[in-house]
């Protein structure tokens, strides 16, 4: 917003220069035409439609990304809900789980091995 106040300034200073000489012009516009009007008033109308147009075309490049943020932001949101409830499930398979080896253990007899493993021990005679 200061480049556009700045552009003005320096625009207005320049028109000024430029416009030192206030000689009538004529505009025809289709088949009307005015007459006499002086050329400082020309550039300085010209210069208040550019000023208006880049501020319309300012407004509404912020309008566009504003509502893109909040798109992103609402996407952002409701990713975060389905990794919390990812979270949630994952811990409740994980108990499950626990359960199910618990389960396993108490109904499976333990098992003795018809051998004994002496690895790394010396055998005695």
């Amino acid at each position: 917003m200061l480049s556009i106040l700045l552009t003005i300034i320096l625009s207005v200073v320049i028109a000024f220069l430029a416009t030192m000489d206030s000689s009538p012009v004529n505009l025809r516009f289709g088949d009307t035409t005015l007459t006499a009007v002086p050329l400082f008033l020309v550039v300085f109308y010209s210069l208040i439609v550019g000023a208006l147009l880049a501020s319309i075309t300012t407004i509404v490049n912020l309008i566009t990304s504003k509502m893109t943020i909040m798109g992103k932001n609402s996407d952002l949101k409701r990713s975060y809900k389905i990794s919390d409830k990812l979270q949630e499930k994952n811990i409740k398979l994980e108990e499950e789980k626990s359960n199910l080896k618990d389960k396993l253990k108490e109904t499976q007899p333990a098992k003795k091995f018809p051998f004994s493993l002496n690895l790394g021990q010396k055998v005695q005679k």
